[in-house]
């Protein structure tokens, strides 16, 4: 039995002293290709689309939910769709990050909206957003009207400084 042991040790001794040494011309692997991340709307400086959960005029804050938006197109080659994906068809698609965050809105925050769909109250950028300015009583009754409504969320040290509706025909 002595003997069986010595052998199998000598075996496995040997085994990994003739091991070859890693070569540093081996091959790793790629790294995946990088998909869109949510914005940390809770800190630091920050434009980025949400939904607008809730509006507190009187508090002054408001409650989003980060979300990642991009145009058809842009959506499936972000998140390295095949060209035959339903969604690479749509206007629009949203991923949305289950996360609700609560942060402060600065009492001059600007406060717009799209009137509904008023082309007078459009931005001219790809993502249109609201440029019809609502004191915050109205802007809580839309917020609250529209439900979970897409907004354009601005961030300056952690408090909102501009919440602007997001045009989504």
């Amino acid at each position: 039995m002595r003997i069986l042991l010595a052998l199998a040790a000598a075996g496995a001794l040997a085994a990994c002293s003739s091991a070859p040494a890693p070569s540093s011309a081996t091959a790793s692997p790629s790294p995946a290709p990088a998909v869109p991340t949510f914005a940390d709307v809770s800190r630091g400086d920050s434009t980025s689309v949400v939904k607008l959960i809730s509006f507190d005029a009187k508090a002054r804050s408001a409650v989003a939910e980060p979300t990642i938006f991009l145009l058809g197109p842009d959506f499936c080659e972000a998140f390295h769709l095949p060209s035959s994906d339903p969604r690479c068809e749509r206007d629009w698609n949203t991923e949305d990050s289950n996360t609700r965050v609560t942060l402060p809105v600065a009492g001059d925050a600007e406060l717009l909206t799209i009137h509904g769909g008023d082309p007078e109250c459009f931005g001219d950028d790809t993502l249109i957003v609201g440029t019809c300015e609502l004191t915050p009583a109205k802007f809580a009754a839309l917020a609250e009207d529209s439900g979970e409504m897409l907004a354009q969320l601005t961030v300056v040290d952690g408090t909102a400084t501009r919440i602007a509706e997001v045009y989504t025909p």
